[in-house]
């Protein structure tokens, strides 16, 4: 084959308008010689949108369109990757000849911008055939038939054609003019059709005749064409007769084509494409049919064998078809991406070429080529994500992949921070793209595990997680459809040094040394359950805790002195589990001291050598004179009491309850009977501790209804919030009620009870009222919807026994309850956020019950307008354990009260309620204990404790 590309510039300057540029085609245009034909490809992006091709020959230019392009023999499409596609047959329109061996087409690429101005681009291409002419080629291009036969043939015999056929077509040539080239086309129950060149030209076929040969040919779907359906795969025929006559000589010949017409089939595995064998108008006696070559090939090129079978291709020819089956993806096609409902799909497309040659009883050989484009169908495919971090390595590697050329990395999210490609490469990310051979691609993201990108995360035994979210954003060209995949990488890596504490005592406090870990930012310091308000900072930090400060724990308190313990807990931030604790111990003598525990314990050292002569601590006492010394020596005694015992008094002053006791010495008068004289001192020290009433803690918590017993583990939110029974400022809770359950002294519900626990007679009521507190709404309405007893505090104990069930009364066997109605008064403005309920003892016999109980209900508030939810008090016979949720989507919340103490019937003369007596078994943990000592001042409780000296 010989080729060679000339530029024609000065020759085709004849034929370029004045305005229009020539623009040098170095690199942009591909152009080769291949068998039979013209072949040149261009970038699709370049082509542009508007383009068309110019054919020049010494008659001037002559535009392409489709039509005339088919008639013509040309050819030009888009393949999948978008790249423009041009073919011209060596036996197109305006092609110049020499002897059928050598051929020259010229011609012109034109592009117009979108002002309509027009770059031209000449070409002047030279091929010659790589093998000599076959008698007969029959050429099945994407948009015509061709057909050339060699012309130094003689006359057709009868057996050439049909019988018919012949009879018709020779009557008709003996009658036709001279020296003109004709055709006679045949159509099944139509009687022949005879048209000279020209006007067969005219109707859109076109007729030749070059030195050796004679030429047809015919776009698809022509009038005089017809479809023919062989071996059951549908054909496109045209049966023609072309005819020259002379005076001593009649030239006959057939011009038959045929075409499969069949689309390309894909079974989920295989692209294939099936042809007859045998074509019929190609071949009148099949048993005379011998074939002699049969190849396959892509893109106008045909395969050798070992290159097919490497690629995957198959071959397959049996009696009456020829078949082409190429794998999904194999070399030599391409892939198309496509975006549906953000899923990526990929089809595959190949342009197949058949090359069949055959001998017969008429033709030595007959070639026929078939150019056949073949598509599958768009198919989902989930790109994978590869992780191929290596701890070591102290980064994560993530690679996505299986894309194809046409799909883009355009920007990423990692962690819920978006980042274009610049973005992320200055943010310390490495974006790489990897190329394989089969012509797919990876996209490869390099994140070091420090970066502030990296989400890190302590998850215990000094294991760090590393988690790296990241969402693709990819664009498929060029189309420019988005893409988005998320990609959540995971990597736990041991490499946390935790902070490292030393600690120390000193006469006035206890010291703490922290030098910083490598995962500071997780950690809260904590004294005890406390969080301080320091950051761990290099170098290191120093906490110092003067003595009796807040979070120091008495161990002991005796008369050597006191031994107390600091805890420093580092607490992770999110869990808030404590991850490490470092104890420092400390012994401290005393003096003077005395501690008002939170519990309601009291401890004072009384020093008794002040008054002269001095008194013997181990004579000393409280006001019970029961209540001795727990530990004493010749200068001080150690008195440990609850303040429910020993003579403790009290008494409210303002917002306080003050307990006070009295260390004294009885001394020794004389005589008994009458006695005046003494050699003994006075001493009298007196304690007193204070502890607030109003600082209340209100703690509100919202749960699912839980069925009873219940055992499992709950999980929910907990919120605390200062209440002030006079503030107007109070936080108002939709997703949790404000509540306050109290237990009246009687059926009046005036006078409530203030301390507990609450001792009263077994067959003594119980009275209980909830309030709605802070109501969004004046048409919210209370509503009590379970109420159940319990032996101790938490709401899910075992046994229980309910006391309304769905808003319906519950009663027992040993109790029975009611509803009291609420009037509006002075003291109840709003009656229906208040519900009131009565529970009373039957009997004595269930000794279980009738010991200590503590209430509990679940209430709900809808609103009064909706007269379907609120006028629906009741639901009977459903146990509790199996609640109505038809009230679940309204706002609901548990409140609780107690203990009260049973005792039996006549033995309440002794024992009183907590209101009505300085005495309590304990002080709830939420009160601040405040002590007073007559001689001295310390300071330390759970809360900022004040301690002073009276006389």
């Amino acid at each position: 084959m010989g080729f060679w590309l000339l530029l024609g510039v000065a020759w085709l300057c004849v034929f370029l308008p004045a305005g229009v540029v020539a623009q040098d085609v170095s690199g942009n245009f591909v152009t080769e010689c291949r068998d039979r034909y013209f072949w040149m490809s261009t970038n699709g992006r370049f082509a542009g949108g508007s383009f068309r091709f110019d054919v020049i020959d010494g008659n001037g230019i002559h535009p392409l369109n489709d039509s005339y392009a088919a008639t013509c023999g040309f050819t030009y499409s888009f393949n999948l990757p978008g790249d423009l596609i041009f073919r011209a047959s060596f036996l197109a329109c305006h092609v110049q000849s020499m002897n059928d061996v050598s051929y020259v087409l010229q011609y012109r690429f034109v592009r117009m911008d979108s002002l309509g101005r027009e770059t031209v681009y000449p070409f002047s291409l030279s091929c010659s055939t790589e093998s000599p002419w076959n008698p007969r080629e029959v050429v099945c291009e994407e948009n015509y038939m061709e057909v050339s036969v060699r012309k130094n043939v003689p006359v057709i015999a009868q057996e050439g054609l049909a019988k018919e056929d012949w009879e018709a077509a020779l009557s008709i040539a003996q009658e036709a003019v001279m020296s003109v080239w004709q055709v006679v086309f045949h159509q099944t129950g139509m009687p022949p059709k005879t048209m000279n060149a020209a006007d067969a030209r005219t109707e859109g076929y076109f007729i030749n005749s070059t030195t050796s040969r004679v030429l047809f040919r015919s776009p698809y779907g022509m009038a005089k064409s017809e479809v023919v359906m062989v071996a059951g795969i549908p054909v496109e025929a045209i049966r023609a007769t072309v005819f020259y006559k002379q005076r001593w000589m009649l030239l006959l010949v057939d011009t038959s084509a045929a075409c499969a017409k069949n689309p390309s089939v894909f079974d989920g595995t295989y692209l294939s494409w099936v042809t007859p064998r045998l074509l019929s108008p190609l071949v009148l006696h099949p048993t005379k049919f011998v074939d002699k070559q049969i190849k396959m090939g892509v893109e106008g090129r045909p395969l050798d064998e070992i290159t097919a079978t490497s690629r995957g291709y198959q071959l397959l020819v049996n009696s009456t078809a020829v078949k082409i089956s190429i794998p999904f993806g194999a070399v030599g096609g391409y892939r198309k991406s496509h975006v549906i409902d953000n899923k990526y799909n990929q089809m595959y497309a190949i342009d197949l070429f058949l090359e069949h040659q055959w001998a017969d009883d008429l033709w030595e050989v007959t070639q026929h080529r078939s150019f056949k484009p073949a598509r599958s169908p768009y198919l989902p495919e989930t790109p994978y994500v590869v992780n191929n971090t290596i701890p070591s390595e102290k980064g994560f590697t993530v690679t996505l992949g299986n894309f194809k050329p046409d799909v883009e990395l355009k920007n990423l999210t990692i962690n819920g921070v978006p980042l274009t490609l610049p973005e992320a490469q200055n943010r310390g990310v490495k974006i790489s793209e990897v190329q394989h051979p089969n012509g797919t691609k990876d996209f490869v993201l390099k994140v070091p595990f420090n970066n502030p990108l990296v989400s890190a995360e302590y998850i215990g035994a000094l294991i760090r997680r590393y988690t790296l979210n990241i969402n693709y954003t990819l664009n498929i060209v060029p189309q420019n459809e988005p893409y988005f995949h998320p990609a959540a990488i995971v990597c736990d890596v041991k490499d946390v040094n935790l902070p490292d504490v030393k600690s120390f005592c000193t006469n006035r406090s206890v010291v703490f040394e922290v030098t910083p870990g490598n995962m500071d930012s997780s950690w809260e310091l904590c004294i005890g359950s406390r969080p301080l308000p320091y950051t761990i900072a290099e170098p290191k930090i120093t906490i110092e805790l003067p003595l009796f400060s807040i979070g120091y724990i008495y161990e002991d308190i005796s008369l050597r002195g006191l031994t107390v313990r600091v805890e420093l807990n580092m607490r992770n931030v999110k869990t808030l589990q404590v991850e490490k604790q470092f104890v420092q111990r400390c012994p401290i003598p005393t003096r003077e001291l005395l501690v008002c525990f939170p519990n309601g314990v009291v401890t004072v050292v009384a020093v008794t050598m002040e008054p002269i002569p001095v008194v013997e601590p181990s004579k000393t006492t409280l006001l019970d004179k029961t209540c001795k010394p727990k530990e004493f020596d010749s200068t001080r005694a150690l008195f440990t009491f609850t303040v429910n015992t020993c003579g403790t008094r009290s008494k409210i002053v303002g917002n306080y309850l003050i307990y006070e006791n009295e260390v004294v010495y009885t001394r020794a008068l004389f005589p008994p009977n009458a006695p005046v004289i003494t050699r003994d001192s006075e001493y009298r020290l007196t304690i007193r501790c204070r502890y607030p009433l109003n600082d209340t803690v209100k703690l509100l918590a919202e749960r699912k209804a839980v069925p009873a017993p219940y055992t499992g583990k709950g999980f929910g939110s907990l919120e605390f919030n200062p209440y002030s029974q006079g503030s107007g400022g109070s936080k108002k809770f939709r997703d949790v009620l404000n509540l306050k359950a109290r237990i009246a002294r009687d059926v009046s519900y005036s006078q409530f009870y203030s301390t507990f626990p609450v001792s009263q007679s077994m067959l003594e009521p119980l009275f209980l009222e909830v309030e709605l507190l802070h109501p969004q709404n004046l048409s919210d309405q209370l509503i009590l919807q379970d109420c159940w007893a319990t032996e101790t505090p938490e709401l899910d104990a075992s046994p229980q026994w309910d006391l309304v069930t769905d808003s319906c009364l519950t009663s027992g066997d040993s109790y029975k309850t009611q509803f009291h109605p609420v009037s509006a008064s002075a003291l109840t403005k709003s009656p229906h956020h208040l519900q009131r309920l009565e529970v009373q003892a039957r009997s004595a016999e269930d000794q279980v019950l009738w010991k200590q109980v503590y209430l509990h209900c679940l209430a709900v508030v809808c609103d009064s307008e909706k007269a379907v939810a609120c006028n629906k008090t009741c639901i009977t016979g459903v146990k509790r354990s199996a609640r109505s949720v038809e009230q679940a989507d309204s706002v609901k919340g548990y409140i609780s009260a107690g203990p009260v103490q049973i005792v039996p019937e006549g033995g309440i003369a002794g024992v009183k309620a907590a209101g009505e007596t300085p005495l309590a078994p304990y002080i709830p943990v939420l009160g601040v204990a405040v002590g007073v000592l007559l001689l001295a001042v310390v300071v330390f409780a759970a809360k900022a404790m004040r301690c002073w000296v009276s006389v």
